[in-house]
């Protein structure tokens, strides 16, 4: 269990935790010469169970609020210090600010100094304290009056630490990713560097890789120290010294406020939406875009705070905000935070992350409130039932995963066990609750639907017409896929590239069919080179915009296609053509083929073959590489026809 001191300057805390553990924590020589606490301190005490309890002292002063701040990140216990002289001062109500908007649960008070004055006062400065915890809502909070230099009452608030431990082991879990706070720093002779830390989740062993936040470098985990001890790991809830090795790694490239983490959480970002609480002490609201210091983890950045709703957020109140930070910066939804005025000189606000990875754009449309407010659930599965329910475009996962922190063994459980439906690929993949798909795929139909009345003559809608037909947008990937599901329900039906409506038909007139019917023989002959547009035309001496025309109503059928300038040609026949290029790539040891190899097994007219070739490539049949072209597709593929054209 990680305990934390807090309480005013002079109040004694240094000299308790001296008296539990028996372990001075100024370890500064400014510290030992001021008889001040100005850095963070670190000690531990073994109980007889080998439970080990470990205190982080923390400095009083106001001047050192910051290092306070870098101490108290992901604590089980705060241990309220109070001096029985000088009662409750302002760092005993700052400090214990700071500890609830940390949403520290667990509270003990200690009452120091008790020698110097009266039992009345005693009983006076308890009372005050009691009334300042029950003002924060810690009501029933136990105070301990004792005396550290005599060890009077020591013995009764070690017992009460004791009682506390089971509790907060039962609050830290190892099912997420590694990723422990740096807060020290240091370089020892003979072993190298050494990061210590609390470690806020997940698991690390000796020999494994990690990565550090300062620019995503992979570290080798060369030695390891919890609570003190040597040992081969770490694990959620403990403070580590962690001897790491890599290139170029010193005491200037690394600092306090670097994460130490598991390589999949390497994700930094600059907009960070959450959940802010304005303390009531506050004389006036906290206003969209204020300037403040952001303390997370053990770090410290300047942040800007752009209020989502209303303008701004009253004291004692708590709204959603978008923080917008000055440089990269790492969080993971649940982890606290702290802000601080612009000036540094006091504490403003605090409270949770919500998404890490919050948009430029839209932060406060409706839309994106929405999805915020689901993310609010503490429980990760309600949180993406949530979300799957109210968005139209599915759940990316990968910013999920990482936000929350989710191994993929954890995040296909939680997948499965919610019966979502994965779309996608790799990095764009995403989510669908089978409401929601479904919607989508009426919406699409709709589109099609929507697209025939507006171009009645076309033979369906591309990707990108119906893309442009649908709010919000969704992606090329994910549209093809539930296109895909469409035409195999037979919603839709596809001509190549274009959708349509199993009704959709493209009525051809019988002048116009009789027309395509006499020029077939000429643009697709049993030998020979087919005949232009042109000489089309005027060998069957009709009008060439005429021919033209009903050309062109069969290429929107897929019946013809228009394969370079003027040449239009069957689609039957073309397929032919590419079956021949297919041949050709595979009886070649490079599985390729040149102009000249087809045109010879063609025996075509070089005008034409070029023609030909040149469409291959620009619909992706066929790659240019020089002289020669490879196959990229299949003619069944490209061309949607049977194996017949073999």
């Amino acid at each position: 269990m990680i305990i934390a001191t807090s309480g005013h300057v002079d109040h004694g805390k240094t000299e308790l935790v001296k008296a539990l553990t028996g372990i001075d924590t100024d370890r500064l020589l400014e510290e030992k010469a001021r008889g001040l606490s100005v850095d963070l301190g670190f000690a531990y005490h073994t109980l007889p169970d080998n439970t080990i309890l470990g205190f982080v002292d923390v400095p009083g002063h106001e001047n050192f609020i910051r290092n306070m701040l870098a101490g108290v990140a992901g604590i089980d216990l705060g241990l309220l210090v109070v001096a029985a002289d000088d009662g409750v001062m302002p760092q005993t109500r700052e400090h214990l600010a700071i500890l609830s908007l940390m949403e520290i649960r667990q509270y003990i008070v200690a009452l120091t100094k008790i020698d110097r004055v009266s039992s009345g006062r005693v009983y006076e400065v308890a009372d005050q304290v009691d009334r300042l915890l029950t003002a924060e809502g810690h009501e029933g909070v136990t105070i301990y009056p004792v005396c550290a230099p005599e060890n009077q009452g020591i013995g009764e608030l070690m017992k009460a630490l004791k009682s506390r431990v089971k509790a907060a082991s039962a609050a830290w879990t190892a099912e997420h990713h590694f990723r422990m706070s740096i807060d020290r720093v240091f370089t020892l002779k003979g072993v190298g560097l050494v990061v210590t830390g609390m470690v806020f989740s997940g698991a690390v062993r000796k020999g494994e890789s990690m990565t550090l936040s300062t620019d995503g470098s992979q570290v080798r985990v060369r030695g390891i120290r919890a609570h003190n001890t040597a040992s081969n790991g770490a694990k959620a809830g403990e403070r580590c010294a962690i001897n790491i090795a890599g290139r170029g790694l010193n005491e200037e490239v690394v600092r306090r406020g670097n994460w130490l983490m598991h390589p999949s959480l390497y994700a930094p970002t600059r907009r960070i939406d959450v959940e802010v609480k304005v303390l009531a002490s506050e004389t006036g609201p906290l206003k969209h875009w204020t300037p403040t210091h952001l303390h997370i983890g053990a770090d410290h950045l300047s942040a800007r705070v752009a209020v989502l709703s209303g303008g701004a957020i009253p004291a004692g109140g708590q709204g959603l905000a978008q923080l917008v930070v000055s440089r990269d910066a790492f969080a993971v939804h649940g982890d606290t935070f702290v802000l601080r005025d612009q000036s540094a000189q006091r504490t403003i606000a605090g409270g949770r992350v919500i998404d890490p990875f919050s948009p430029k754009r839209g932060r406060a449309r409706p839309a994106r409130i929405a999805a915020l407010n689901a993310m609010q659930h503490r429980n990760v599965t309600d949180a993406l039932r949530a979300l799957t329910d109210g968005s139209e475009t599915g759940v990316l996962l990968t910013p999920f995963s990482v936000a929350y922190n989710l191994p993929a063994p954890r995040l296909d459980m939680l997948i499965e066990r919610l019966s979502l439906r994965r779309v996608g690929q790799q990095s764009k993949q995403r989510v669908f609750c089978e409401t929601q798909w479904h919607r989508l795929g009426a919406k699409v139909v709709g589109a099609v639907k929507g697209f025939h009345r507006s171009k009645p003559m076309s033979p369906g809608a591309s990707v990108k017409d119906i893309q442009l037909a649908l709010s919000p947008h969704i992606e090329t990937s994910i549209l093809e896929v539930l296109l895909g599901t469409l035409v195999e329900e037979q919603r839709l039906n596809s001509r190549g590239t274009r959708f349509h409506l199993p009704s959709h038909s493209i009525r051809i007139s019988v002048r116009d069919q009789r027309l395509l019917d006499r020029v077939a023989p000429k643009l697709a002959p049993r030998s020979g080179t087919p005949l232009s547009l042109h000489q089309a035309a005027a060998d069957l001496k009709v009008d060439l915009k005429t021919l033209e025309m009903a050309l062109k109503t069969a290429s929107r059928l897929g019946k013809m296609v228009l394969i370079g300038k003027n040449r239009y040609a069957p689609t039957h026949f073309v397929a032919k053509l590419g079956v021949v290029a297919e041949r050709l790539a595979a009886n070649s040891a490079d599985r390729c083929f040149t102009t000249a190899e087809y045109r010879k097994q063609t025996t075509l007219g070089r005008n034409f073959v070029i023609d030909v070739l040149e469409y291959f490539d620009q619909i992706g049949f066929t790659e240019r590489n020089g002289n020669t072209r490879y196959i990229r597709r299949s003619v069944k593929d490209v061309f949607m026809v049977s194996s017949d054209v073999r």
